[in-house]
């Protein structure tokens, strides 16, 4: 491993040395020698979860049954490269697809089920998507009917499944003798979609190699392997989940156990009953397991790692972890347009550097520091994250003519303030733009500002991140409302609960009569900020 620059805030990987022969693969031919290796052993289980059935797969069977269905898309008549887009919880089918989808060199559309009509048929229209893989129901809700109307809006789009059409439809009628695809590590396999800054989410392309490679370096170094039972509780539409979490337990032989949907108490019985050895997933989870009344008594002694991403690590949780677990906590950063780890911590490392910084960089990962000229700033200061290594984008836009602006040099810029110390690790302080981080997941402001705006009664709004003791950050609203127009905040959250995911409604609404301006017409958000927190009575640790 590499060591930091001295001075500056760099750390530079050395030229990476040819990979192993076989080691550089597609999704699809990686799980082939997988299953190969370990073929008996259990790779995907779903037990323990009321809402869904039990599943537990073999490596030959999850191997078997992708390539069957890989074969039934083809037949179908999904030429490579198209897109199919995958719309529902962490059901054991969306796992299945992955594969399919990776065998059948075509390219995965990853959709957040928390989605909307309108988010939908954004997402829909703008991969391009030829078809849509489906839960029958998504929050309750019968999905059909929204897909439906979606489609009126996503003229590519040529066939809609439903998770359950897999068993009854496409598997009993596959080719006997799945065809050959010559997949290429390099060719795309995921498009993941982003909050920007421009008001709508952005795609983020993603190669079969950058994912394979980021997930096998980051679950080598976390110590995760054959001996492994991993249960992820990232969604599987988020990079966490089907960027890393799937595939990398697939790269090193570990049996993965995804979460069907986060529940305090359901996951501490997967975790006690199947004799996990690690978990990971963000810190409000964590919270709501520590606080769960079911947790009493319980045998969690086979737990010996919690890898954590999305937010920072208190020094209270990882002392509760280490304490009611007997775990340790391992504390991450990362991108989707990193395949999801860009630093980490280890085992090894002290408690001081679990919970102020994310760690070093993963294993091939350089990572700089730079000021607003584009230069590296000396060590401690503060400047904006810069990353080049194996697991970056292929650049933003969903269509292959997108242009890579963000790494023409090979860097990726990203939006987040850090700063490095002697050692190399890196600590987040911030963000360069106004991104929201609620629990782990991205919030842009612009995009919810842009609904909100078609209230009736909202002359203006400006949404800020204000701090959250339990998300961490969540959304503020601050409405100024036209001239002889009443309304109160608990009315436009409803509004915007029928109209965006819930995860994107404000969590306070506050009422402005003005809002502050530059002497160039921008609202000054670090204002509204202030005036926010002295309104709810919270405490901004940002402010002096």
């Amino acid at each position: 491993m590499t060591a930091p620059n001295p001075l500056l805030s760099e750390w530079i990987a050395p030229p990476a040395a040819p990979p192993p022969p076989g080691q550089r693969q597609s999704l699809g031919a990686a799980l082939a020698a997988a299953a190969s290796r370990w073929g008996d052993k259990e790779a995907v289980v779903y037990r323990h979860q009321p809402a869904i059935a039990d599943i537990a797969w073999t490596y030959a069977t999850l191997d078997r049954d992708a390539a069957r269905l890989a074969a039934a898309l083809i037949a179908l008549g999904y030429a490579p490269g198209e897109r199919i887009a995958i719309w529902g919880p962490n059901h054991a089918e969306w796992v299945l697809l992955e594969y399919a989808i990776a065998k059948a060199g075509l390219v995965l559309v990853a959709l957040n089920p928390l989605y909307k009509l309108n988010e939908l048929s954004f997402a829909l229209r703008d991969s391009d998507a030829a078809g849509i893989f489906h839960a029958d129901l998504i929050g309750g809700t019968e999905a059909a009917g929204i897909v439906e109307a979606a489609r009126r809006d996503a003229p590519g789009l040529r066939h809609v499944h439903r998770f359950s059409s897999i068993w009854s439809a496409l598997l009993p009628n596959a080719p006997e003798t799945p065809p050959f695809v010559d997949t290429s590590p390099d060719d795309l396999f995921m498009i993941q979609y982003t909050s920007g800054t421009t008001g709508v989410p952005k795609a983020v392309r993603l190669s079969h190699d950058a994912i394979t490679t980021t997930a096998r370096n980051a679950y080598r170094i976390w110590g995760l392997g054959e001996d492994s039972r991993v249960c992820p509780g990232f969604p599987l539409f988020h990079v966490g989940g089907s960027g890393n979490s799937i595939p990398g337990a697939m790269l090193v032989g570990a049996t993965t156990l995804p979460l069907h949907i986060f529940k305090p108490a359901v996951t501490l019985d997967i975790l006690e009953r199947e004799r996990c050895t690690a978990f990971i997933g963000v810190p409000t989870m964590l919270i709501a397991m520590l606080d769960d009344p079911s947790i009493a008594g319980r045998s969690l002694d086979a737990l010996k790692t919690i890898i954590v991403g999305g937010a920072p690590v208190t020094r209270d949780l990882l002392t509760r972890c280490q304490d009611v677990f007997g775990a340790d906590i391992i504390n991450c950063y990362g991108q989707t347009e990193t395949c999801g780890v860009t630093t980490t911590t280890v085992p090894a490392d002290s408690a001081d550097k679990k919970t102020r910084t994310s760690g070093t960089p993963l294993i091939g990962v350089s990572v700089a520091i730079r000021d607003a000229q584009g230069r590296s700033v000396p060590i401690g200061e503060v400047g904006e994250l810069h990353y080049s290594g194996p697991g970056g984008m292929m650049g933003y836009g969903s269509r292959p003519d997108d242009t890579d602006d963000q790494h023409g040099d090979a860097w990726i810029a990203s939006g987040d303030l850090a700063r490095m110390d002697g050692d190399g690790f890196v600590a987040i302080v911030g963000r360069r733009k106004e991104m929201i981080i609620r629990g782990g997941e991205n919030l842009s402001p612009l995009e919810i500002e842009t609904y909100m705006k078609d209230h009736h009664a909202i002359r203006d709004v400006a949404v800020i991140g204000v701090p959250d003791a339990r998300y961490g950050e969540v959304a503020c609203a601050m409405v100024w409302l036209r001239d002889g127009i009443e309304a109160n905040g608990d009315g436009i959250r409803s509004w915007c609960a029928e109209r965006i995911s819930r995860w994107k409604v404000p969590e306070h609404v506050v009422f402005v009569d003005a809002f502050p301006l530059t002497p160039s017409g921008k609202i000054q958000k670090f204002i509204l900020r202030q005036m926010a927190c002295e309104r709810l009575g919270l405490v901004d640790e940002r402010i002096p």
